[in-house]
């Protein structure tokens, strides 16, 4: 999905699949926000359509990407296409005068993005979260990995839980994991925080070591949520987790454990 100065570019599809986007002129400014929701591989042509008429009015464009495609994929792995590379060039080619990211999966993103900058809105929910689930000095903030304990280093919060994990760059699979740093009181509530969840194979092993130490409640809080939650074990009854709080930047599915919170992009770009 593309929005354009907060308004819906309207797409439709030929029946050999190319795409057909109605024409837009009417929400063209002088100073254009076009925000974007990559759903498949279609949604990067619809950005490509929608760029080069906006090069026809000959106007400012500035561009929030909602979640980058394939930024997991943020090296070179044998076998494998450094594809966030070729992603990554080819917005680079549509010439965008500013270039904002909610959340990169890491910072190989805005390295790769011409002027470009990285949102992080988990940061500023957790202070609500924590107020929410009434956090105490006995209660942890919980990184999954040295990653996330990175992206988030600067939030400024004391009592953090880091855990280290093992995983198989072929197959994707966690091998080993365990709590690095910090402890966990009995009794204790954690939020487990980080950018990405998809069938949250991650979040049920740490949540399920956490409850093992005594943690009382284990909620996850993560910027993008993929579909595939929905089908992993993370979510099932009997679950360790409460809730996630995340945003609908890749799904917006209604499901009792789950709590959507509202980006405000004004009040990033």
């Amino acid at each position: 999905m593309i929005l354009l100065n907060k308004q819906p570019v309207i797409t439709e599809q030929f029946p050999n699949g190319e795409t057909k986007v109605k024409d837009f002129d009417h929400l063209i400014s002088a100073d254009n926000l076009v925000q974007f929701t990559y759903q498949e591989d279609g949604d990067l042509i619809k950005l490509l359509f929608v760029k080069k008429r906006l090069d026809e009015a000959e106007v400012r464009c500035r561009l929030v990407i909602n979640y980058m495609p394939y930024s997991r994929m943020d090296r070179k792995i044998e076998g494998d296409l450094f594809t966030l590379n070729y992603v990554s060039q080819f917005i680079n080619s549509l010439a965008f005068d500013q270039v904002y990211v909610i959340e990169p999966h890491s910072a190989k993103t805005i390295q790769l993005l011409n002027n470009s900058e990285a949102i992080y809105p988990a940061l500023d929910w957790l202070p609500q979260v924590m107020a929410e689930l009434g956090f105490t000095d006995q209660d942890r903030i919980v990184f999954p990995d040295k990653g996330a304990a990175a992206r988030y280093e600067g939030a400024g919060y004391a009592n953090c839980c880091v855990f280290d994990k093992t995983r198989n760059p072929q197959t994707g699979r966690i091998e080993n994991m365990i709590l690095k740093q910090g402890n966990v009181p009995i009794g204790a509530k954690c939020i487990i925080v980080d950018d990405l969840c998809s069938a949250g194979g991650t979040f049920l092993g740490a949540a399920e070591i956490l409850k093992e130490m005594g943690a009382s409640e284990i909620y996850l809080l993560v910027t993008h949520c993929e579909r595939r939650v929905l089908s992993g074990k993370l979510l099932n009854e009997g679950s360790p987790l409460e809730k996630i709080f995340t945003s609908t930047s890749m799904m917006n599915e209604v499901h009792p454990k789950i709590e959507y919170i509202t980006i405000n992009i004004e009040d990033y770009v």
